[in-house]
This record gives structure tokens, sequence and C-alpha cells, in this order.
């Protein structure tokens, strides 16, 4: 789950799950779960990320390397663990929260994955982030895979195809914890990648990690609360009962629209979380069983027009395909926001300005409006444009008149004219 919280109803689901507004400075706290293991977390925007480091005689190993705007913070914090430069990687699947500092270790790490990595890292809307040859899986795995490192076996175990297509978990068997990436949530409902996941093979996935997961272990997904095997039988029973509520009531006729305007899952509202409620859970459930038509998504072409002719370049090729290609591909509002997401978090701002702005100029009541006036207001206040900033920051208060940081921006720029 590329967790952008905003995004969470568009096709890359998970992929593009908490989208939220820029946070300042993001820190990591630091957590000991023994005397090697490590747990560093931070703020993603409205959800948990997580890190663990295994540091030791062998070196340092980390799982997961968090976002690309955090790695700087992320390497700055495992230096204070004596573990900034790590042995070995482990990406327990694609999404962005989960790979997105891998470059900032430079060429020594080994980077380990599912099979499917290497190429998903390389293709689609994983273009924007230009990962480099060494921030890519070197080793990979189609089964398992055992290291010995750090005086204890670390297992690696495929399970693909519930919430990505890349799915594994790393199980620290002598510290008896296992991160489980995507395939738990704590206790909320889960995030499924609208492209490569399948939420109807979620409970049998989960199903078998707890028949080979022993008692006494820690689960620790990637996002969502640390829990017990207690607690992972029970978001196992909420993925059953759930979608078996959500089935019965479609196999009498119930579209999406219905089933979320009966509330067919509010006994299960404890499972909400931050960026899944139980009407995207509702609507990740009726889309695993209709499976509606995936189209092409226009990332790859608009990516290629941008290396080659600029962003104005890309934009036209935006347009053309919108006016003129929009039953051939996947074109909505959430598309171009997610490009401008992925150029702003690779620090390519100007360029992410203008797909913000026209992002904001054709979709004006849009669900992503508000988001694209606060990162334009954030970006002409860091230029020093404090009208533009202004005009901006005012546009979100028209649009979320309760956005808290849209307000204290205001305040600030007028409190210093």
């Amino acid at each position: 789950m590329e967790h952008l919280r905003l995004l969470a109803p568009f096709a890359f689901g998970a992929l593009i799950v908490g989208l939220a507004y820029c946070q300042d400075e993001p820190v990591f706290k630091i957590t000991s779960l023994n005397d090697h293991l490590y747990k560093l977390t931070t703020d993603g925007g409205g959800y948990t990320v997580k890190v663990i480091a295994s540091v030791g005689k062998d070196g340092a190993l980390l799982v997961e390397t968090g976002q690309g705007r955090t790695a700087d913070d992320l390497k700055a914090a495992l230096a204070t663990l004596g573990a900034a430069d790590p042995k070995y990687i482990i990406n327990t699947h694609a999404h962005e929260e989960h790979t997105g500092g891998n470059a900032v270790f430079g060429d020594r790490p080994v980077v380990i994955g599912h099979e499917s990595l290497r190429k998903r890292l390389t293709s689609g809307s994983y273009l924007f982030n230009e990962f480099p040859d060494f921030a890519l899986p070197r080793l990979t795995i189609a089964n398992s895979l055992s290291i010995f490192f750090n005086g204890e076996e670390i297992r690696l175990i495929a399970f693909p195809g519930a919430h990505d297509d890349g799915d594994i978990i790393v199980w620290f068997t002598g510290s008896r914890i296992v991160c489980v990436g995507g395939l738990s949530n704590g206790c909320h409902f889960p995030s499924v990648d609208g492209q490569r996941g399948n939420v109807l093979k979620y409970p049998e996935v989960v199903q078998q990690l707890l028949k080979i997961l022993p008692e006494d272990v820690t689960i620790v997904p990637g996002h969502g609360e640390d829990g017990s095997m207690t607690d992972f039988r029970a978001f196992h029973n909420m993925l059953v009962r759930t979608i078996g509520i959500i089935s019965s009531e479609m196999s009498m006729g119930k579209s999406l629209a219905a089933l979320q305007e009966e509330d067919v899952l509010r006994d299960w509202a404890s499972f909400e979380g931050s960026y899944v409620d139980r009407n995207q859970w509702i609507k990740y459930v009726v889309d695993g069983i209709q499976k509606p038509a995936r189209k092409p998504t226009i990332f790859e072409p608009i990516y290629l027009a941008l290396k080659a002719k600029g962003v104005e370049g890309a934009l036209e090729l935006y347009h053309d395909l919108k006016r003129n290609h929009a039953d051939e591909y996947s074109l909505g509002e959430e598309d171009i926001v997610y490009i401008a997401y992925k150029l702003n978090q690779t620090k390519r701002v100007p360029e992410a300005m203008r797909f913000f702005e026209v992002c904001a100029q054709e979709y004006p009541a849009g669900t992503y409006a508000a988001y694209c006036h606060q990162q334009l207001a954030d970006a002409y206040r860091a230029q020093g444009d404090s009208d533009a900033a202004l005009k901006h920051c005012r546009e979100v208060l028209r649009i979320d008149p309760g956005n808290a940081r849209a307000a204290a921006m205001l305040k600030e720029i007028e409190g210093g004219r």
C-alpha cells in the first residue's frame, strides 16, 4: 500500500493510499524490540510507516526503507544505531512507502525482494521514481529464502497476489517477530493494489500464514498496530465475514451504491482506519467480485513525453489523450494528481506544480482539489511568492473550511505582512 490517503479510491488502491498534506520535517521514532532489532516509525501522511533494522555483529539489515522524501531522515536515525550502511535491504513489496528510500543507501546494500519486484519498480508509475539500478533487487525469490544474520535465521517467504503481486514476509525466527508488509493492517481494513492485488485472495493467504507461524510470534504489519496471533486471527475473521456479507448481498442484485447506502458493514466500523473506511472496503470487495476491465494507465506515455519534450510536452500529450483517447486509457483526476505527487516526491517541484495546476483547473470540484491547492500553496510559499501562496490557501479553505494546515499558513503569511 503505497499510502496516499486521499487516493485510496483510485485504481491503484494500495499503491496510492494515504496521500495527506505535507508534514514538516518527518522524524523517525526508534523503538527497541530486543537486543538487536529496532523499529523505526514515522507519519507517512495520516498513517504509520515502519522500517525494521537488525543491527549486530554481522552489520545491519533493513526491512523496508520508507518513503523517498523521508530517506535522509531515515539514514540519520539509523546512524544513531550504527546502521546507516546496511548490508541488506529487504522490500516486502513494491509500494513506495516500502521502497522509496532504497537509493539513499548507495550501491553497497544487496536489495532483496520478490521475483516480480524488479519489473514493477521499472515500469508504470514507478518510472517517475527513476530508481537507479543499485536500488533495485539484485536477489529475488519465488518461494522462500533463508538469511543467517546477526545470530538468527531470517526466513523470507513469498505470498503473492492478495495485497500485491509481490508480497513476501520476513520472519526473524529467533526473535519471534514477523514482518508481514501489506498482508495485515493491524486491526483495520487493509488496502488492495487495484492493478495487481486480489481482495478475494486475502483470506486464503492470511489463513496460510496462520498455519505456518508459531503462536508466540509478534505480527508487525507495514501499517497499523503490531499484534499477536490472536489479533491476526481476528483480522482473518473480519476478512472472511465481511467478504461473505458483501458477496451475499450482491447475490441479491444489490449494487455498490446500495451496499454503501444500506451500510451493510456498520457492525464492522471498528476496523475503519485513516485510509480505508468501510465504504472503501465494500468497494474493494465489489471490484474484486465484479472484476471490472482495467485500462492501460497513462503513466508510461506521459513519463516518456516528459523526458523527451519536457513538462509542457507531457501536458500536451495528456490533453490529447484525454480528448481523443479517453476510451483507451485510465484517465481521471486521480491519474494526473498521482503524476504530480510522484514528481513532488522526487523533488521535481516545477514540473509537479504544473501538473497540480492542471488538475486543479480541470477538476475544480474534484476529490483532490483541496490537496492540489495545498501543494501549490506550499510550493509558492517556499519560492517566496506570498501572493500566490495566499491565493491557493484561500482556495483550500473555500473547498475545505476546516483545513487547519491552510488556515495556519494563511494566518502566518498575513501576520507577517
